[in-house]
């Protein structure tokens, strides 16, 4: 279900058995060798909801997403929202992190930021809060607290570098109420300072949305962009400024699904997928794209799950099947594994 690297060797997955209905049966995965052999680290005694067709059971800690700092510290949380877990011992055991909910981390040079929430109904008129500690720490401190009109779907992070930050409140595209365009906020003094920007997409054509955005290094920022009514054909738009600005919409290619995964490694090289079935590229800042990796046929893989670069030339996405493709060479070329 979601990756997460520390090193182009070594990593984590989190996913679920076969024949696993996900409840409670999360399981956790390591490899030193870059995704080439994994071995099974512990079971988190959590829920996956994506694989969980009856739904958690209540009470039941939600996993969805992992991010390790370090080969010692990592958390573990549901982008659906909810108590987080938190290891200092490289997975091996996990506690309860004290406070609010959450539905995202990442980590960065030593600091772990947060999105969370404290009142039920997420989704909903949330008090959402971006926070910031010290990686491995429990203490929390708020570093920005958007306006009580930002009541979205779910929170995009990205931390990219020591300074940039980006948070991004995305809407629900086939929601029939409620507010569908993104909110954007982007820091770039690690949240000392904040600035808010309307949904990119929609400035560049009407009934548009930005449904997932990606960061790479020197303030390049990707936004993929879906219909508001949940069908038709998809768009990317690239920043070069963090966000100040947007270049034109590129057109992704139709015919795989819904694409729900982007990764950015430059202004010219860019990805997509249709979750768990098709990753597409582009090596010429959108001009051309093509298919670079297919998985099953079977459309019941949840989405999102993961594609992502750890540096400018090694990244990986998941494909259906339990198929982890990768690249070494910035994306040209593209390689399966099995977990």
């Amino acid at each position: 279900m979601d990756l997460s690297w520390i090193s182009a060797d070594q990593g984590w997955a989190v996913g679920v058995e076969p024949g696993c209905n996900g409840q409670r049966c999360a399981t956790l995965l390591e490899t030193t060798d870059g995704g080439t052999q994994w071995v099974t680290v512990t079971d988190l005694h959590a829920c996956l909801l994506e694989a969980a067709p009856v739904g958690c059971p209540a009470g039941t800690t939600q996993v969805s997403s992992i991010r390790f700092a370090n080969p010692d510290v990592g958390y573990a949380f549901s982008a659906d929202g909810g108590p987080a877990l938190a290891t200092g011992n490289g997975g091996l055991t996990w506690s309860l992190l004290p406070g609010r909910d959450v539905s995202a981390i990442k980590v960065s040079s030593g600091t772990a930021v947060r999105a969370s929430f404290s009142k039920g109904g997420c989704p909903g008129p949330c008090d959402w809060s971006i926070d910031q500690a010290a990686v491995g720490s429990s203490q929390w401190r708020t570093i920005l607290t958007p306006p009580a009109d930002v009541n979205h779907d779910r929170v995009v992070l990205l931390h990219q570098g020591p300074e940039y930050l980006y948070a991004a409140f995305l809407g629900a595209p086939q929601a029939g109420a409620g507010i569908q365009p993104a909110q954007l906020f982007i820091s770039s003094d690690a949240g000392a300072s904040w600035t808010g920007l309307p949904d990119p997409c929609a400035l560049l054509r009407p009934g548009l949305v930005a449904a997932m955005l990606a960061s790479a290094p020197g303030g390049v920022l990707a936004a993929l962009c879906a219909p508001r009514s949940g069908s038709g054909p998809q768009f990317v738009t690239i920043s070069t400024d963090a966000g100040s600005h947007f270049g034109a919409l590129l057109g992704l290619p139709a015919g795989a699904g819904r694409y729900t995964e982007l990764a950015v490694v430059s202004p010219e090289a860019v990805f997509a997928a249709v979750a768990g079935r098709q990753l597409v590229g582009t090596i010429n800042g959108g001009r051309s794209w093509r298919v670079l990796a297919r998985g099953g046929a079977s459309s019941a893989a949840p989405a999102p799950i993961f594609l992502g670069f750890e540096s400018p030339t090694v990244g990986r996405w998941i494909a259906s099947g339990a198929v982890l493709w990768s690249t070494a060479d910035g994306g040209a070329s593209w390689h399966p594994h099995r977990f």
